[in-house]
């Protein structure tokens, strides 16, 4: 399996990403001296940045159907659960690569190959997606980042203001929102509205809303601001349609800024795969790039 840890720096930052997932593990400010990316304390949530693929969010009581089959599938798909492959490692970009098993195609019947590559460009992470459909029929699939970003020391989370750059700048923002059991809910759908872009973490931001989903494309870039209005973190996100804002209830150690090509399951959803919002489709032989940026503010 090559490095199971791989490690890149230059004068803002140090990187380190796992091969177990592909995943970011570590963002080091040097400028601030602090650690910027939850250390996936095990006993809150276990993850750094995790790779979701090929599902995003979960599947409606935990299955769903494809050409006449039913296949179990857990929350935010399994490459998150599995060891990459070093494919290739320069100074300040590196990537990792994961291929389809017959153990994959139990659970998921496409052939394909996932890269995933982080590239070092000054106070800024360029993460980028590749996938190829290595298969003979057209496959179906999800894409998406989840990194967790965490307070700063002295910090809590509801010190932290959500910055938005917007396609459209009027209006509120309008977001999905998935119940207790992780299915969206027509229900709990809503408007958030802002000051000049902007809409503080107050307390109770996160208890009727668990997860924040802007769809349509709305949110072209997200900014976590400190007190002060400071910039901490920054991701760009131009062509990606959602974008989720999470974190854990009650304890809030962290803000999960992430985007995503799909989303979770309507609640009671019994349709096929290709007709799932959000499902993204590739032809046999081709392939899908994508990715977004990650910005430590100076």
């Amino acid at each position: 399996m090559g490095e199971a840890r791989t490690r890149l720096e230059n004068q803002d930052l140090i990187l380190e990403i796992d091969a177990h997932g592909g995943e970011l593990s570590r963002i080091y400010d040097k400028n601030h001296g602090r650690e910027v990316l939850w250390e996936a304390e095990p006993s809150v949530w276990g993850r750094h940045a995790p790779i979701l693929f090929p599902f995003v969010g979960k599947v409606s009581g935990g299955v769903y159907r494809f050409q006449g089959s039913t296949y179990k599938m857990g929350q935010h798909g399994f490459a998150r659960d599995m060891d990459f492959a070093l494919l290739s490692k320069t100074e300040d970009e590196v990537w990792y690569t994961l291929s389809s098993t017959e153990e994959t195609r139990k659970k998921y019947p496409f052939s394909f190959r996932l890269e995933t590559g982080h590239r070092l460009d000054g106070n800024r992470i360029h993460v980028m997606w590749k996938v190829v459909n290595t298969g003979e029929d057209t496959m179906y699939f999800m894409l998406g980042g989840h990194p967790a970003f965490k307070t700063p020391e002295g910090y809590g989370v509801h010190d932290f203001t959500l910055d938005f750059h917007r396609r459209n700048e009027e209006g509120p923002l309008h977001y999905q929102a998935p119940d207790e059991n992780g299915y969206q809910v027509d229900a709990l759908s809503g408007s958030l509205e802002l000051s000049d872009g902007r809409t503080p973490i107050v307390p109770g931001f996160f208890e009727t809303v668990l997860t924040y989903i802007f769809d349509k494309g709305q949110v072209e870039q997200v900014s976590l601001l400190l007190p002060g209005q400071v910039p901490y973190v920054t991701i760009h996100c131009p062509k990606i349609p959602y974008m989720g804002v999470w974190t854990v209830e009650k304890t809030h150690p962290f803000v999960c800024l992430e985007p995503w090509f799909g989303r979770c399951d309507k609640d009671g959803y019994a349709g096929e795969l290709q007709d799932r919002e959000g499902e993204l489709s590739l032809a046999a032989g081709q392939e899908f790039t994508a990715g977004y940026v990650i910005e430590i503010h100076r």
